[in-house]
């Protein structure tokens, strides 16, 4: 089943929970001040207890969803990666650590992990360190 059609059943089964719930609730109260049950009488409880419950329904689906995501980008991005501390590769998780292709450029990791990608520049010290004097001056 996709995502939209569950959220949809969701919405659906929360209207008719939360109307049934206040329909009843509306009978009791008939019931108890003596007031003639009628069919009529139940249009406004049905329909404000479903909308109620429904829009409740579509929220707590929402927030769910998002909490989901949340967990899976935290588990992904926040734990704990073994990385060289010569050439900065990250050894994938589960992989042993003295085979080769177990580790991989940290650039390759974030891009397979999340949405972004890398572009490589260099920092001015590092420009410094490796050309020396044949940096150009904009003077």
């Amino acid at each position: 089943m996709s995502n939209r059609k569950g959220q949809i059943i969701c919405v659906v089964i929360s209207f008719f929970c939360g109307a049934f719930l206040l329909c009843v609730f509306s009978t009791i109260q008939k019931k108890s001040i003596g007031t003639p049950l009628v069919v009529k009488g139940y249009i406004v409880p049905f329909v404000f207890g479903g909308l109620s419950w429904a829009i409740i329904g579509f929220y707590i689906g929402l927030i769910k969803k998002y909490n989901h995501l949340m967990k899976e980008r935290l588990n992904r991005l926040e734990s704990i990666l073994p990385i060289c501390s010569n050439c900065k590769k990250i050894r994938k998780p589960e992989s042993d650590y003295k085979e080769q292709d177990s580790w991989i450029p940290v650039e390759t990791y974030i891009s397979t992990k999340t949405s972004s990608s890398f572009t490589h520049s260099i920092c001015p010290e590092c420009m410094k360190k490796l050309y020396g004097d044949i940096i150009y001056d904009d003077d």
